[in-house]
């Protein structure tokens, strides 16, 4: 089973712009991670008044 593995300081700054460029101002990143074997993706949860976003930064 793979498992979840939380974000290194580069992924993390790459989620960061990503969010900031295409999610809404107003909402809040709830979830961030990467699958154990697979360091080619991020999978993220935001989410804002209007609307809730699961999606994936492929880097």
């Amino acid at each position: 089973m793979k498992m979840k593995k939380p974000l290194n300081p580069i992924q993390t700054v790459l989620l960061k712009k990503h969010i900031k460029k295409f999610e809404e101002k107003d909402g809040v990143l709830t979830e961030a991670f990467t699958i154990d074997g697979d360091a080619g993706m991020i999978l993220y949860r935001f989410v804002s008044p209007n609307k809730t976003v699961k999606g994936v930064v492929f880097i």
